[in-house]
């Protein structure tokens, strides 16, 4: 076996050896991933959407923040924010999210604009996603509809969209609130 072979890990293997205290990590395609502590912007814009999204929830559903999102056998992805339906697995974690939030940082935008985005649209229960930028108000929206995915415009300024999961329209003034956007 060779050296690389041996350095991937499963999700399961992953998620067995324990979290470290203050550290964030991603396992992405069987490698872990180190995050970078949010600035403070990006963790305000996260508390925002996590306000904004509570108000509006029913039960039995409810926001988590950083909920490991597990995409195949060697991938789990650590959004912001997801929201789930259903009950939390046997082991006590979020499973099949409805909606996730991910708040893009500079070192991570493209990645998670393109690929993050991409493998979220692949899970079953997923209806929305939103993706908030922490240096300017923008605000792209992933809606899932009976014939595909709708992905808006990018938003600016004080625009507003419609969350069709929580049956009401979310302001960009409340998600960039407190930030100086």
């Amino acid at each position: 076996m060779s050296e690389a072979a041996r350095e991937l890990w499963t999700v399961e293997a992953f998620l067995a050896r324990g979290e470290r205290p203050g550290v964030r990590e991603e396992l992405h395609a069987g490698r872990i991933v180190a995050m970078a502590p949010a600035r403070d912007q990006h963790g305000t814009i996260v508390a925002n959407a996590v306000v904004a999204i509570r108000r509006r929830l029913r039960a039995p559903c409810r926001a988590v923040v950083d909920a490991g999102v597990r995409i195949d056998e060697a991938t789990l992805f650590v959004p912001d924010l997801v929201v789930s339906c259903s009950p939390r697995d046997a082991e006590g974690r979020t499973i099949d999210p409805v909606l996730i939030v991910e708040v893009l940082s500079p070192a991570t935008r493209s990645f998670d604009l393109g690929l993050k985005a991409d493998a979220y649209s692949e899970l079953p229960s997923c209806r929305e996603i939103w993706l908030i930028d922490s240096e300017r108000r923008w605000v792209r929206i992933w809606r899932r509809l009976a014939e595909g995915w709708s992905v808006t415009l990018p938003m600016r300024g004080v625009a507003r969209f419609t969350s069709e999961l929580l049956g009401d329209e979310i302001g960009l003034d409340e998600l960039y609130a407190d930030t100086g956007l």
